[in-house]
């Protein structure tokens, strides 16, 4: 017996394959990085995945550029993270950090879940180019270098 796969399943292999390589992106535009720590005196293997929201205009305070970290939980007995989120501003001499914030928090997302940082633009006329780094630090856990930074976005505000 022959069996044949016609076009469009070939196809939709092919699109399938490219699918799994490449990064996914929510569409809340937030990128991601995963943290693996191994079996250690502290504890079991466990996974989480840092994430952080693109440097963006404030809904809440006017003029005000700022930026969210927070961290998904996988798996592991973890269940608070501390979240260290820096906004950046590109500058002649690298990026310089405009606004530092720190939060422990547990895993997911949301107001109450997560570590921000913000900027008062001086005007908005001016245009830069800022960014956020995000580390997850597993609370109880021996932590890497690993850091999440994010896409650089062009805004026009005043440093």
């Amino acid at each position: 017996m022959n069996i044949r796969i016609g076009g469009a399943s070939a196809v939709l292999a092919v699109l399938l394959t490219a699918a799994t390589a490449m990064p996914a992106h929510a569409d809340d535009h937030s990128t991601r990085t995963a943290g693996y720590r191994a079996a250690t005196a502290a504890g079991p293997i466990h996974g989480f995945e840092t994430k952080g929201d693109y440097a963006h205009f404030s809904h809440t305070v006017k003029n005000t550029v700022n930026a969210h970290g927070w961290w998904k939980k996988y798996d592991g007995p973890a269940t608070r993270a501390k979240i260290t989120i820096w906004l950046q501003v590109k500058t002649a001499a690298g990026w310089k950090t405009l606004d530092k914030g720190v939060k422990t928090v547990p895993p997911g997302g949301g107001s109450n879940k997560r570590a921000v940082a913000n900027w008062k633009c001086t005007n908005l006329i001016a245009k830069n180019h800022f960014r956020t780094v995000v580390d997850a630090d597993i609370v109880g856990y021996p932590d890497g270098d690993s850091k999440l930074t994010t896409k650089t976005q062009t805004l026009y505000c005043g440093i």
